[in-house]
């Protein structure tokens, strides 16, 4: 604590080339990403605990509200898009560039959506082993964004735009996050992750974790890199919200509510300022 007010983080890179004996540690860097990688384990139950909660909500066409009594939004997230822009986005920008082809921008749309579920446990192996004095407050801004995002989830189940547009609601939109693994010539990708999503809590919408996520890691991460890597922190998190509305994930609205849900993760991780460090 009394490093951090007194000089600021170290940058990364600055403790990346020290030994394990240097950072007095006991383990082998093997069973230390292990350790470090074990708290995201209580991401999985989390998530599995509001899709267990949403289950009787189905695919939108079950109960009409989930294990605790609240129903699905379908017609809200896609009225204030419309009121703010005066049309849904994503049935917009699918409507000008779905055409019943793959395209280049379509590859580029599942890179860049599938990268969500890697960036955390990547961005905790660097902090771990680069910035490990950040460690704790990056594990407690990791729990607490995704204990925000779960909770909404529940008390307000929302419908993403491809949900609402098989409903009516909206527009045509289909849900095409996978479809550039078929020009990629990688299909099976593709196939992994349809199935991970036909198994995943289909009104998980507001807020979208999958942009708050990139902005999780671009506020964190900040004081610690150079300009070269903010610039590409911050095309990270533009590119990953244009992506989540093309490909009709998220509204707009979505979107930034998970960016304001990672603002307040890392605000408080800041102001609880944990001491002590993992070894």
């Amino acid at each position: 604590m009394t490093q951090d007010l007194d000089r600021g983080p170290e940058r990364i890179g600055d403790q990346c080339g020290r030994g394990d004996a240097d950072r007095g540690s006991r383990h082998g860097p093997v069973a230390q990403l292990l350790i470090a990688w074990s708290p995201l384990s209580l991401i999985l139950v989390a998530y599995a605990a509001a899709t267990w909660i949403s289950a009787p909500l189905g695919a939108g066409d079950g109960s009409a509200t989930n294990r605790l009594g609240f129903g699905v939004h379908v017609t809200g997230p896609a009225a204030v898009d419309r009121h703010a822009f005066g049309a849904v986005p994503s049935v917009w920008l699918q409507e000008r560039l779905v055409d019943g082809s793959v395209h280049w921008y379509d590859a580029v749309a599942a890179l860049v959506y599938v990268t969500h579920f890697v960036a955390i446990p990547l961005v905790t192996a660097i902090v771990w082993f680069c910035v490990r004095d950040r460690f704790a407050r990056w594990i407690g801004a990791v729990l607490v964004f995704t204990t925000i995002g779960t909770t909404v989830y529940v008390v307000c189940p929302a419908a993403p735009p491809w949900l609402a547009s098989q409903q009516g609601a909206i527009g045509q939109v289909d849900r095409i996050s996978n479809l550039g693994w078929e020009l990629l010539r990688l299909d099976w990708i593709g196939v992994l992750s349809a199935s991970g999503q036909g198994g995943s809590n289909p009104v998980a919408a507001m807020p979208s974790l999958h942009a708050g996520a990139t902005v999780l890691i671009a506020l964190f991460l900040w004081p610690t890199v150079n300009a070269g890597l903010r610039a590409a922190l911050v095309a990270y998190v533009l590119v990953m919200a244009v992506v989540l509305v093309y490909t009709g994930e998220h509204y707009v609205v979505d979107v930034v509510a998970g960016w304001l849900t990672a603002a307040v993760a890392v605000w408080l991780a800041a102001v609880v300022r944990p001491t002590a460090n993992p070894r």
